[in-house]
């Protein structure tokens, strides 16, 4: 009596009744009618490589039905190859992986299409074995897909950054940067506009969306951790963004002065973040804040001189509150007194213990501006 064949022979004399290249020509053909990433293919990528990866795809699956054994790390290169082609070329990962998926399903109808009636019961192996080879293959596939976009995306930003530098430090730009910005459509010009922007809560990958999203619009921006910053025509109106936005804008500035101005946003949309504001900032309306932030050492010292023998226990913090009442008030003492619910001579009282204590007239000017800036620094570092 002849010993019945196992699943594995049985699969193994279907697979050879089947020519890979028929195959492989209906998965080209199929992924080109419903699979829009294929559609946009030049017809010589398609001829020249498409077609190949699809009969190298089916020859794999059939070998290693034949040969009893999964693909090696080896043979699984030339799928790298090709995925790594496709993310050059732009094309989005779900279409590449679903081609993968269609060729799977139009593999194992061509399995079972070739299947007698008699070898039906093997096919239950075959379907296991073609389940496990398209999740080798996918996998491999998706992670040189995404290194290549990573190792793209890293090396544009850095041109990106180059074309950025170069213009900001009003340096002359080689053919190769020039070319650049016209690819990514930004116009070369005298003048832009430097902004800052920036999303309460939001993560740097955010914050690299939000880049991305400014240079599809013509805007030459880049990360900086949690802030984006860059140039913007100077016909571009920059919005403000969604909740938590804070973008700081600076006035159309030549090329010379770019550098100067492009620190002085940094410098807005930074103190914006620490005093908790969203929305639209103007350098302007935050001067002094800016001349203090841009002096670091001096605003402490400044705030040292004038606060210090005001800020030692309850009563200091007293005469904190009265000053800064008295200075809100622009220097109105009942209204000021009304805000401190404290009678105007009690007002009066503070303000000359506020004089004793740090040797600053509150009625004279030039020390009034520097109690002032005192404040300011005071509440800065609050918001660190």
């Amino acid at each position: 009596m002849a010993q019945r064949p196992s699943d594995e022979q049985v699969l193994a004399d279907i697979v050879r009744r089947i020519r890979p290249e028929d195959v492989a020509d209906r998965m080209v053909a199929t992924f080109r009618a419903q699979i829009s990433g294929y559609q946009r293919l030049p017809e010589p990528v398609v001829i020249n490589q498409i077609v190949a990866i699809a009969r190298r795809n089916v020859e794999l699956f059939f070998g290693s039905i034949l040969e009893g054994r999964g693909p090696t790390d080896e043979d699984l290169e030339p799928f790298r190859d090709s995925a790594r082609d496709r993310a050059g070329e732009g094309m989005p990962l779900e279409d590449l992986l679903h081609a993968y998926r269609v060729g799977g399903k139009l593999g194992w109808q061509a399995v079972t299409a070739a299947a007698e009636e008699s070898e039906r019961d093997a096919l239950l192996a075959a379907a296991e074995r073609l389940m496990d080879y398209i999740d080798r293959v996918s996998s491999v596939v998706a992670q040189a897909y995404l290194d290549q976009r990573q190792h793209l995306v890293s090396e544009e930003e850095r041109r990106l950054r180059d074309l950025f530098e170069a213009i900001v430090a009003d340096a002359p730009l080689d053919p190769g940067l020039r070319e650049l910005a016209e690819r990514v459509g930004f116009p070369l010009e005298d003048d832009y506009r430097p902004f800052a922007q920036t999303i309460a809560g939001a993560a740097a990958y955010d914050h690299s969306q939000l880049a991305a999203e400014l240079r599809a619009r013509g805007v030459l921006a880049l990360t900086e951790g949690e802030r984006v910053s860059g140039l913007a025509p100077v016909d571009y109106e920059l919005e403000t963004g969604g909740a938590g936005a804070l973008v700081a804008v600076g006035a159309a500035t030549a090329r010379p002065d770019l550098a100067a101005a492009l620190e002085e946003v940094r410098l807005l949309v930074d103190l914006g973040r620490r005093l908790g504001r969203t929305g639209r900032l103007q350098p302007e309306d935050f001067l002094t804040e800016l001349l203090l932030v841009r002096s670091p050492r001096l605003a402490a010292e400044l705030r040292r001189r004038a606060l210090h023998a005001l800020e030692d226990g309850a009563r200091g913090s007293e005469l904190v509150r009265t000053l800064t009442a008295y200075l809100d008030s622009d220097l109105d003492r009942r209204r000021a007194a009304a805000a401190l619910h404290v009678h105007p001579n009690t007002l009066d009282y503070r303000l000359r213990r506020v004089s004793e204590l740090t040797g600053l007239d509150c009625g004279r000017a030039e020390d009034l501006v520097v109690l002032t800036l005192a404040l300011k620094q005071q509440t800065l570092e609050a918001g660190l």
